[in-house]
């Protein structure tokens, strides 16, 4: 099936002007996050939506969510963009993000 330029076009490349450091991971996330859900993706970020490689849905999903992974690497700052760029998934990303960077901040105040 030919997904077609038209799908893609108008596709952003950007969702947030926020920029992932190592300092900021809530405020990031929680704009990251609306973003991703503003445009119908958010399954791809709790990984919810993984065809299986034979099923039709597969050209979409991996469109979609090379989509996704495009905008969560153009959100963080380049020091942090070795650490995911190589990830397979969407949900692969976010769970290492939040490894890292989400449990800095439990138990802070």
């Amino acid at each position: 099936a030919d997904i077609g330029t038209s799908r893609t076009e108008n596709i952003p490349v950007q969702v947030t002007i926020i920029r992932l450091t190592k300092e900021n991971y809530l405020q990031w996330s929680a704009a990251i996050t609306m973003g991703i859900a503003g445009r119908g993706r958010i399954a791809y970020l709790n990984g919810r939506k993984i065809p299986t490689e034979t099923n039709v849905a597969w050209d979409t999903w991996f469109l979609e969510d090379n989509q996704v992974k495009t905008w969560i690497v153009n959100s963080v700052s380049p020091e942090i963009q070795p650490l995911i760029l190589r990830k397979r998934t969407v949900r692969d990303m976010w769970v290492i993000l939040e490894q890292i960077y989400g449990q800095k901040k439990k138990g802070v105040r």
